[in-house]
């Protein structure tokens, strides 16, 4: 063979090869244009059109589209995820040959399984979630035999997950989650030996039953997630087993009995989420996994003390295990851990004192210890990093004042330690945090005076049962955001500033058991939405301001055991009270018509100057209603009455004029004679 012969035939063979890919790429190039028409041109894909020429170097190319991923010239994915496609999966989808990946996720197709995508022969993912497919997986979805990744979730599909589906054995990632699937999990899904992930939580219609035992065969899985999935019934034991496991989520389910002692062995474990079932027992003691990073075992029966193994967690950047029965101590060591940023322990039986490192070696962001049985001091370094969001210690027994360190914290949002037995002033620059929003200081004996300025996103504020003194400032008229505005029984004094009517959102005002004097505002600026105002039992004076009775939403007015006088404004009956109450007041003339029924019974106590029409106030009648005499009903029997009264009257008269003059005639006859 010459060689000028071998040169022609590489000059054939390379024109062959460059004729052949150019047809292909014409076919394919027909298949995605007729896909573009099936799915009615979605706007999404309006750049899908005919290039000018077949470079690869030519940017309308379709192998340059963003959706389309070539290899070797001919498409093999095809990632169409959130392009508003409404139309069904067409058969011709399989003319693409070379096709490894499909995914249609995040679409608004409805249709039943499409069967058709069994000619994609070369098919290794295919991602159809949060579609509107229905209808059952066919049994025979074993035939997509090359799958290593399938994701079915957030759909429609029902009825029973195919037990074929465990002969899927190239499946690394197996995705079944949020579905309206019947019956319970398939066993054989255990067979699958090289899973890594399995997917199937929020399946809420599940039949309940047992985690199977063949999923902790699984080696080689990595993530197993079966939330709110109906399980019930224990955790296998073999589950300590599964040493590739880093991601467990078996939350918001039914499962009981203990916490295998194997659970915290994989070394690799790194998110263990076990919370809202019904586990009881101890919390397993002996922790290998040290890189777990968040443990939440929340919301169960679980007694007990928080394991001492916690202290070793140093990558551990959340625990919570609220809403449980636990006992005992924090362990020192968890205040000690650089990475914690969320440690949520409320309500248990928590004792002893905080861990006094809390906040001084990492970010804490949330500290939650309410509801338990601690002690002593709030930690001082809670915001020395100055991350702190979240303050939540409520009904315990700590004492001591609050920590400096939150005077310079402008992270805050919520505060809240109501109910314990701290002291002491408030930190000034707790007041004006940037981003407060809630504090709730209420049951407590914390003492000095309100400021003049608080944090510009403060809309709860509940400082009840203190020591607080001083006035209500001026400078209340700043508070603008405030919603609710509880300070009952302390000490304030003085009178409710103007200022104080001027907030535009509050819905509740609690002034009552203080020293507050002079009167109620007259002059109401705002307090449009305001729905409870209290002020009962200070020495507040002067009249009920008419204006009251134009805040429409006004639902609850208690002004009792005050020095309040004057009548009752008219306006107020036109309010929709549920509760009123204006006892042991100096209020005089008659209450408004719309308070005279029994729901008001109680409402008008010790207030001898007011009257009712209606005995069932329990307070005098008006004057001017009091019923007439009996006798007035039969008026000739009036008018012979007072005749005769008027006759007597005049005989009376008449007989004492006729002694009188008889006493003289004789008094003189006895002086004639003796004369």
């Amino acid at each position: 063979m010459t060689i000028t012969t071998i040169f022609l035939s590489f000059l054939l063979l390379l024109f062959g090869h460059a004729n052949s890919e150019s047809q292909l790429n014409d076919k394919e190039q027909t298949v995605l244009l007729k896909l573009k028409q099936h799915w009615q041109n979605p706007p999404s894909l309006s750049y899908w059109q005919n290039p000018q020429s077949l470079s690869h170097l030519n940017s309308s190319h379709h192998c340059n589209w963003p959706e389309i991923t070539c290899t070797n010239g001919s498409v093999t994915q095809l990632l169409l995820q959130n392009k508003n496609i409404n139309q069904t999966v067409p058969p011709f989808i399989c003319d693409l040959k070379n096709l490894t990946v499909i995914d249609l996720s995040d679409n608004f197709i409805s249709q039943e399984f499409p069967k058709a995508l069994y000619n994609c022969s070369k098919l290794e993912e295919l991602d159809l979630s949060q579609n509107y497919f229905n209808g059952t997986i066919p049994v025979d979805i074993n035939s997509l035999s090359h799958l290593r990744r399938l994701n079915l979730g957030a759909n429609n599909f029902y009825g029973n997950i195919p037990s074929s589906i465990g002969q899927l054995t190239e499946l690394r990632t197996l995705q079944l989650f949020q579905c309206a699937f019947s019956g319970s999990l398939p066993r054989e899904i255990g067979n699958l030996f090289k899973l890594e992930s399995l997917q199937l939580d929020y399946n809420v219609n599940m039949t309940a039953a047992e985690l199977p035992s063949s999923f902790t065969e699984l080696k080689r899985l990595k993530v197993l997630w079966i939330t709110a999935s109906n399980l019930n019934g224990e955790i296998p034991d073999t589950i300590g087993e599964m040493e590739a496991l880093v991601h467990l989520d078996l939350a918001i389910n039914n499962l009981t009995g203990k916490i295998p002692s194997s659970l915290f062995m994989p070394k690799n474990l790194s998110i263990v989420f076990l919370y809202r079932n019904q586990l009881s027992g101890e919390i397993p003691r002996v922790v290998e996994a040290l890189n777990i990073d968040i443990i939440d075992l929340s919301d169960n029966k679980l007694s007990g003390s928080i394991p001492d193994d916690f202290g070793r967690l140093r990558n551990m950047t959340g625990l919570s295990l609220f809403f449980n029965q636990l006992s005992g101590k924090i362990p020192d060591s968890i205040g000690s851990l650089t990475s914690l940023m969320f440690l949520k322990v409320y309500s248990n039986n928590l004792s002893g004192t905080l861990p006094p490192d809390f906040g001084r070696y990492s970010m804490l962001v949330e500290l939650k210890v309410a509801d338990n049985k601690l002690e002593g001091k709030l930690p001082e370094h809670l915001c020395d990093n100055e991350r702190l969001v979240g303050v939540v210690a409520y009904n315990n027994n700590l004492t001591g004042e609050l920590p400096k360190s939150l005077g310079n914290c402008n992270g805050l949002k919520v505060v809240t330690v109501y109910n314990n037995r701290l002291s002491g002033d408030i930190p000034s620059g707790l007041w004006t945090s940037l981003n407060l929003s809630v504090l709730i200081l209420s049951d407590n004996s914390f003492t000095g005076e309100l400021p003049q300025s608080v944090a510009r996103n403060l809309s709860r504020l509940e400082i009840n049962n203190n020591k607080f003194s001083g006035k209500i400032p001026v400078g209340v008229s700043s508070w603008r955001n405030l919603v609710v505005f509880e300070a009952s029984n302390n000490l304030f004094t003085g009178t409710i500033p103007l200022e104080l009517t001027s907030l535009p959102y509050l819905t509740t005002l609690l002034l009552d058991q203080n020293r507050l004097s002079g009167s109620i505002p007259s002059d109401i600026i705002s307090w449009k939405t305001l729905k409870t105002l209290n002020l009962r039992r200070n020495k507040i004076s002067g009249l009920i301001p008419l204006e009251l009775g134009n805040l429409a939403g006004l639902t609850e007015l208690d002004l009792s055991e005050n020095q309040i006088s004057g009548p009752i404004p008219p306006q107020l009956g036109l309010l929709r009270l549920t509760l009123l109450n204006l006892s042991s007041n100096l209020l005089t003339g008659r209450i408004p018509i719309q308070f005279e029924n029994n729901a008001y019974a109680s409402s008008f106590f010790n207030n001898f100057a007011l009257c009712a029409s209606k005995p069932t106030l329990n307070i005098r009648k008006c004057e001017s209603e009091v019923e007439p005499q009996k006798s007035s009903k039969h008026p000739s029997q009036c008018l012979v009455l007072i005749i005769c009264m008027v006759a007597a009257a005049l005989l009376g008269l008449l007989a004492s004029l006729f002694v009188v003059r008889f006493h003289r005639k004789r008094k003189h006859g006895l002086d004639s004679t003796s004369t």
